[in-house]
C-alpha cells in the first residue's frame, strides 16, 4: 500500500513542485517591499547573496522563503499567533504551506550567539510554500503583519 501511494503521488510531483516554486517566487517578491520585515532570502530573488550560484543550479528557486520578522522575538511571535491559513510546523515540500521559527523550534538546542553566527535571528521565519493560492497565502501574511 505505502509503494502504490508512493507511485501515486509521483504521478503529481513535478506539477506540484512547480506550482510551490512558482507561489514561493510570488510570495519573496510580496514579503521584499513590506515595513515590518526585513531580510527576505529567496534563492530565485536577483537580491539573494547566492542569486547567480542558484541559477546555475537550479531551474527555479524552491519552495522555501525566508523573513525576519520586526521587534524580534516579540514581534515574531505575534506574527506567528495571528496567522490564520498557514500552520505553525516543521517540515518541507509539502501540499500545504507551514512556517516555522527555526531559533525556537528547529534550532532550539543551539546556544544563541551561535545562532546569530548562523544568521539565525530572533524573528527570522522560514515559510515552505504548499500548492495553496499563492493570493491566500499573501492575504493571510498581510493581516498577520499587521498585528506584528
Amino acid at each position: 500500500m505505502n509503494a502504490w501511494l508512493l507511485l501515486k503521488g509521483l504521478e503529481t510531483l513535478e506539477l506540484r513542485v512547480q506550482r510551490q516554486c512558482e507561489s514561493a517566487r510570488a510570495l519573496a517578491d510580496f514579503l521584499a517591499g513590506r515595513d515590518k520585515l526585513s531580510d527576505v532570502l529567496y534563492p530565485g530573488s536577483l537580491s539573494h547573496p547566492q542569486a547567480d550560484l542558484a541559477a546555475r543550479q537550479m531551474t527555479a528557486g524552491g519552495s522555501l522563503v525566508g523573513f525576519t520578522v520586526a521587534g524580534s522575538k516579540d514581534g515574531a511571535f505575534r506574527f506567528l499567533n495571528a496567522l490564520r491559513l498557514l500552520k505553525l510546523a516543521v517540515s518541507l515540500g509539502g501540499t500545504e504551506s507551514l512556517i516555522e521559527h527555526p531559533a525556537t523550534m528547529t534550532h532550539s538546542d543551539i546556544p544563541a550567539d551561535r545562532q546569530m553566527a548562523m544568521g539565525i535571528t530572533p524573528g527570522m521565519m522560514r515559510l515552505s510554500v504548499g500548492v495553496e493560492h499563492p493570493d491566500d497565502i499573501i492575504a493571510d501574511l498581510t493581516q498577520a503583519l499587521s498585528a506584528a
